[in-house]
């Protein structure tokens, strides 16, 4: 959307391009190989592959920046959000699109700090625009669905190390911007499931993880929000 001046995005929108992603990413430390903006790497990447998947559906400026909580906040280049402000920000930006002529507005996270947020406000959002005939849902299963899927299909290969820095958050972000790892510096954590970070901001075993790795998790979180989207579309009448 970003790329379009005003006038180009109302010819889009009056030609069909009446959906729009909006998603949030995380400026977060990851350990000491995985860069500061990894979340909103992968964001940009994600957001275009399953707005080009859908069809006719925009991709709104990434929200850079979330709730990360205390835990990370002890590491230098960490930004939190509290959820309540994070939640109105989102809350406007939808208002924005929904007056710009979007009919169609999806949230969703790469951060697991944008998921309970995102998901509260949906249907509040939904609630306030529906009478303008613009509807609000969250898309969970990019996050949540797929990282259960990503996580089982790791250990059907015998690849341990999720986790905060751990095996497919270095494999996603290896895969979608190879610079922003520092493949010198992988650093194994906590891998007894707990998900506490040590000192150098890491839970898990990154030391699998591999490009090819990442685009093969990617897919997986691509292709559920994308089925996710189609399955909510579908079943809703024309706005």
């Amino acid at each position: 959307m970003e790329d379009y001046t005003w006038q180009e995005l109302r010819e889009a929108i009056a030609a069909g391009a009446t959906t729009v992603l909006v998603f949030s990413g995380s400026v977060e430390e990851s350990g000491p190989h995985l860069a500061l903006g990894k979340h909103n790497f992968r964001a940009r990447v994600y957001a275009e592959r399953i707005a080009r998947a859908l069809d006719h559906t925009l991709v709104a400026p990434i929200i850079p920046a979330a709730p990360t909580g205390d835990a990370l906040m002890r590491f230098p280049g960490t930004i939190h959000v509290r959820p309540e402000i994070f939640a109105e920000y989102n809350a406007d930006i939808v208002r924005s699109l929904a007056a710009a002529g979007f009919k169609y507005v999806f949230l969703l996270g790469d951060h697991g700090g944008d998921q309970a947020p995102l998901e509260h406000l949906a249907p509040r959002l939904d609630a306030e625009l529906r009478s303008h005939g613009v509807r609000v849902f969250f898309i969970g299963d990019g996050y949540a669905k797929s990282t259960a899927q990503i996580e089982a299909l790791a250990k059907s290969r015998h690849l341990m190390g999720a986790g905060h820095g751990g095996l497919w958050d270095t494999a996603e972000l290896w895969a979608v911007a190879p610079s922003a790892v520092r493949v010198s510096l992988l650093a194994v954590g906590d891998t007894t499931g707990s998900g506490a970070v040590d000192a150098r901001g890491v839970a898990g075993d990154p030391r699998a993880a591999s490009p090819e790795l990442g685009r093969e998790f990617g897919e997986i979180r691509v292709r559920n929000a994308v089925a996710q989207i189609r399955a909510l579309l579908a079943s809703q009448p024309a706005p």
